[in-house]
């Protein structure tokens, strides 16, 4: 298919008629016009919602970001928007109207086609499997036979947005097994359905957090996965698409986290316009783990000054403390991005806590080793020092022991604490590691300062 110009094509507005502009949209990938939407001005912006069908329209809103749809939603009246939405499927129907302030919510599920469903969906925590799953899918009881299933599920299937697994559930709709459309087609005619589903099924309920649900998702190589409410009822299902948005959504925060950015404030870069409400929200995100940086660097300043004396007396040793805070926070920082990794997509388990931490140490005292032997060759090399080589040398090693400690066991203290583990590779731990190894450093330097001279 040929790339999208949607500049060319807003521009032929004049000369074109709108339904023919509409037609040509049509050819298009809803995914494709998404991603060049950003490079659109606001007044294009809005002029394409104007000639996009409504059905085309909606396969586009569900790919934008919030903070697009957001200025989307703000341009278009109640009628287009009810209307968009009656083109979506309902959970995808519900996370644009849950964006809405609440008059205007309560508007548009007056006006909209099944607004019970829609309600019951928005009653959910967004952050939760209810929040993500689709009401859409197939349930038969366990009694019928396979050749009634198929008939039924041939009659149902055009409702559905996707169909891989029929799912069985008792009399009152209590979950009771799955079966695979491949399965229940092969089946003998006369068999009960019961006979081929699979019992030991794995579902989320419908309170759990959407991440761990992506990851069951992830792991089991599931294409969908059954939710259930309090009383194992099935209420609706999550598939691979909605994991995938939530994985890439969560590696996102993971990456800001990483960095200090608190990923509840908004960022200028996604924003369509620049804002006060956007600038102070991007404050408020990148201000907060700063302050602590400042707060702790300022502390190592403090501990440097202290020191003033080796400081004044041996100047060509205090020129290695960047290198020796340098390789710490290389080397710490890398332990905790694979130990946040690895508690994120579940390989390490904290009941191995201390074979990771043996593990990590023997890989950095290995590192330490061959960094100090090269840092030490290179300053007897310059300077003709062999303690200041050996001083250099036994501080790397003792600086990077730390960094790795810090960086292996605070993500596993953060996930004990349920709090996010990605915070920890954040600027507390690169602070505390450029203390601790200021303070080794010079402690020692301090120590031999009489062979240095």
């Amino acid at each position: 298919m040929a790339a999208i110009d949607l500049k060319n094509i807003l521009n032929s507005i004049d000369e074109t008629r709108i339904d023919e502009l509409r037609l040509s949209l049509d050819e298009y990938l809803a995914q494709d016009i998404a991603e060049e939407y950003r490079d659109l001005d606001k007044e294009e912006q809005k002029q394409l919602f104007d000639i996009l069908s409504y059905k085309q329209g909606a396969q586009v809103l569900v790919e934008l970001k919030a903070e697009d749809i957001l200025h989307i939603l703000k341009g278009l009246s109640d009628e287009q928007l009810v209307r968009f939405a009656n083109e979506m499927e309902l959970d995808d129907a519900a996370d644009i109207i849950g964006l809405l302030e609440d008059e205007r919510m309560a508007t548009i599920l007056e006006r909209i086609q099944r607004p019970f469903e829609l309600k019951a969906l928005l009653e959910y925590d967004p952050d939760t499997c209810g929040g993500i799953m689709s009401p859409h899918y197939i349930s038969v009881r366990g009694d019928l036979k396979c050749s009634a299933a198929v008939r039924y599920v041939k009659l149902k299937a055009k409702e559905m947005h996707s169909l891989v697994y029929v799912y069985v559930t008792h009399r009152f709709g209590e979950l009771a097994g799955v079966i695979s459309l491949r399965e229940l087609f092969l089946a003998p005619e006369n068999d009960m359905v019961a006979d081929h589903m699979a019992t030991e099924v794995i579902a989320a309920n419908v309170a759990d957090d959407k991440e761990s649900a992506a990851e069951l998702i992830s792991k089991y190589r599931f294409l969908a996965m059954p939710v259930v409410n309090e009383q194992q009822q099935l209420v609706g299902i999550i598939t691979i698409d909605d994991a995938v948005e939530v994985i890439e959504e969560e590696a996102t925060q993971d990456i800001y986290q990483s960095s200090g950015i608190n990923t509840e404030g908004e960022s200028t870069l996604s924003t369509p316009t620049l804002t006060f409400r956007s600038f102070l929200n991007s404050y408020k995100a990148r201000s907060p783990w700063l302050l602590v940086t400042l707060l702790g660097q300022y502390f190592a300043a403090h501990i440097i000054a202290s020191y003033d004396q080796t400081v004044a007396a041996v100047p060509i040793a205090i020129s290695f403390m960047p290198l020796l805070s340098g390789l710490s926070g290389n080397v710490g920082n890398q332990s905790t991005t694979i130990i946040v990794r690895g508690i994120s997509t579940g390989e390490i388990d904290l009941e191995d806590a201390f074979r990771i931490f043996l593990h990590e140490i023997l890989v950095s005292f290995t590192i330490s080793s061959t960094c100090a032997l090269v840092a030490g060759m290179l300053a007897y090399t310059t300077y003709h020092n062999l303690t200041l080589a050996l001083l250099i040398g036994c501080s790397l090693i003792i600086t990077m022991a730390l960094a790795v400690s810090l960086g292996t066991v605070t993500p596993m203290i953060f996930r004990q604490l349920n709090i996010d583990p990605a915070v920890a590779s954040g600027p507390l731990i690169t602070t505390t590691i450029d203390i601790s190894s200021f303070t080794v450093y010079l402690s020692l330097v301090s120590r031999f300062i009489q062979m240095l001279n």
